[in-house]
């Protein structure tokens, strides 16, 4: 005797197909990962401007760290645009620094070569270091009256400075230690903004805390 046997009718359907619940759920995933993903995109720079913050909060760390541990001034130097060539109002680096009379000057090694503690790094996609007249924002370390003299392929150059004491603490300049920072194309010995939104500037302020080095960001 046969026994009849129930197929169901969608017995013969993939396992593995989606659902249409399932299939609605992705789309919208994929729509969502998209609209954050076309500004980014959208705008080259926006990945430039993260670079060059995060470098500069390095530096800062590290300079902080670097006067702790050896208990020894640590500069921050920014070459000036002026003087500074290829590094002019983009590069920056850390110095080993001795204090003569009213000005810091580079520390010299038992050899006599000056303590560049490192490499000398350029902000990327033409991010440079603004001047408060510039933007129209406060003052800014391109500002401050104070300057560190080094050397750069034989060249003398003068550098914007960031001193941090033994104790961890800034104690140059006296002033404000804002960093702004701005897409910008060189003219000579002037600087040329490339971003602007409705007529404005466009930059990033870095308000730097004195007693501990660390920043705050703030997009005017």
């Amino acid at each position: 005797m046969r026994i009849a046997q129930h197929i169901p009718k969608n017995a013969n359907r993939s396992s593995s197909a989606f659902s249409l619940v399932e299939l609605l759920a992705v789309i919208t995933m994929m729509a969502i990962l998209l609209a954050v993903a076309v500004p980014i995109f959208a705008d080259p720079s926006n990945s430039a401007r993260q670079a060059s913050r995060e470098i500069i909060k390095a530096h800062l760390q590290r300079a902080r760290s670097h006067a702790i541990a050896s208990g020894s001034p640590t500069a921050i130097a920014i070459p000036v645009l002026a003087t500074g060539g290829e590094l002019g109002g983009r590069a920056i680096s850390l110095f080993e620094v001795v204090k003569n009379g009213a000005v810091y000057e580079p520390a010299k090694d038992e050899a006599g070569s000056e303590k560049l503690l490192q490499r000398w790094e350029t902000l990327p996609g033409n991010f440079h270091f603004m001047p408060s007249s510039l933007i129209s924002s406060p003052k800014t370390i391109v500002d401050a009256p104070e300057t560190l003299l080094t050397n750069y392929k034989g060249k003398a150059v003068t550098c914007h400075l960031i001193v941090f004491a033994p104790n961890g603490q800034i104690v140059l300049p006296s002033s404000a230690t804002n960093i702004a920072i701005a897409r910008a194309t060189r003219r000579g010995n002037s600087l040329a903004l490339t971003q602007k939104s409705k007529g404005s500037p466009v930059y990033d302020l870095l308000l730097v805390n004195r007693l501990t080095g660390r920043t705050r960001f703030i997009e005017p």
